[in-house]
């Protein structure tokens, strides 16, 4: 019995499965999509400024140790001229010390005799008198005193000299090795500063790739619009929800080149939609449901938004798949017609304004950036019931 429900349990568990990765792997909507992708790039362009900012701080600290080594170098090559005079000093001595040696040498060679003692003996047999032998005895000493006290001087300057050098040596020696650990802590703040520069690379790279995506899915979005109105024989009604639906995505739109393609078509739907309510009106075989209208304007409309009562005494509303409302000049058209304009609807004329004159009318939108987008434009009006007619 186990064994028969075996392969229904095996059944259940791929369908399971089944069933599970097909949820885990559905599609993400465009909007989704945009929506997961305006996250990332954000994410993105948050962490280059943060890479940017620790670059920035490598950078400066990479500029001082430039200084400082710059300074290590000048400091040392200083040093090295100073112990350069210095040795040069020192053979001016040590020759000095040898002449002077040898000078002393050879009067040492011409009074001193028998291992080192003064020959009286020879100064008596060559002195006239014995005042004469004194004096000889005393200038031999005195020579022979101040031959010593110049070896001892030239030897003490000798060996401060020396001393000198050994601590000119000494500290270059330290100024060197400084000059070592600042080049190896400059050679680890620019690999660390390559790595960033790396980093930002990976990310800028994901950034496009996000803004690609972006792009993509924008496409997406307004493409069921863009069909419509690049086909052929769309209706009416087909062509107006494709405009309205264009104006409606155009301010979410994120993409230079989407936005410039979105109001282009939004131009060249409404010249189309446009076209074919003349061609329905003029149309002695047309269906019930298409319109008939009374009179046609060529406007320039404006847009104007906020919450203030129109003249009739009502608040100014704009509904797309009801009933907007719009300023008119009431010489021209009268209040309370009904209208249609292509790209925004069916309208009634509701209000006036100072500077709608002639030709002009003023639509009401629900913001500001609305308005933005509308701008200034010709369209066509079309006047579908005038007051009391409907």
């Amino acid at each position: 019995m186990h064994r028969r429900l075996l392969p229904l349990f095996i059944l259940l568990v791929y369908i399971s499965a089944f069933s599970t990765s097909s949820a885990v792997f559905a599609a993400f909507s465009p909007d989704d999509n945009i929506s997961q992708n305006k996250v990332k790039l954000q994410q993105m362009s948050d962490k280059i400024i943060g890479v940017n900012a620790q670059i920035s701080s490598l950078n400066a600290q990479i500029e001082k140790l430039n200084g400082t080594i710059k300074k290590n170098n000048n400091d040392i090559n200083e040093g090295e001229k100073l112990i350069k005079t210095a040795e040069d000093k020192m053979n001016v001595l040590q020759n000095e010390l040898s002449e002077n040696q040898n000078l002393a040498d050879s009067r040492v060679r011409a009074i001193y005799k028998n291992g080192g003692s003064i020959s009286y003996l020879s100064l008596i047999l060559t002195s006239r008198d014995f005042s004469d032998f004194i004096s000889r005895v005393d200038a031999t000493e005195k020579i022979a005193a101040y031959d010593k006290n110049i070896m001892e001087d030239l030897q003490s300057k000798k060996e401060v000299l020396n001393n000198s050098i050994m601590d000119l040596n000494s500290k270059n020696q330290q100024l060197k090795q400084l000059k070592d650990s600042n080049m190896a802590a400059l050679k680890q703040i620019k690999d660390k500063k390559k790595d960033l520069e790396g980093l930002v690379g990976e990310f800028n790279k994901e950034k496009a790739a996000a803004a690609a995506a972006i792009e993509e899915n924008e496409k997406i979005l307004i493409g069921h619009s863009v069909v419509v109105i690049d086909s052929k024989n769309p209706t009416i009604a087909d062509m107006r929800d494709a405009v309205a639906t264009l104006k409606s995505l155009l301010p979410a739109l994120s993409t230079a080149s989407v936005q410039k393609s979105a109001k282009m078509y939004i131009d060249d739907g409404e010249r189309k939609l446009a076209a074919l309510i003349a061609s329905s009106s003029d149309s002695s075989n047309s269906n019930t449901s298409d319109v008939t209208y009374k009179a046609t304007y060529s406007m320039v409309a404006t847009a104007y938004a906020g919450d203030n009562f129109t003249s009739l005494g009502i608040k100014p509303v704009r509904d797309p798949a009801g009933l907007s409302t719009i300023a008119v000049d009431p010489s021209v058209i009268p209040l309370g017609t009904k209208v249609y304009i292509p790209g925004y609807g069916n309208a009634i004329c509701a209000d006036t304004g100072g500077a709608i004159k002639g030709n002009i009318i003023d639509v009401f939108l629900n913001s500001e950036e609305e308005c933005d987008i509308w701008g200034r434009k010709t369209v066509t009006l079309y006047i579908v019931a005038y007051p009391g007619e409907w």
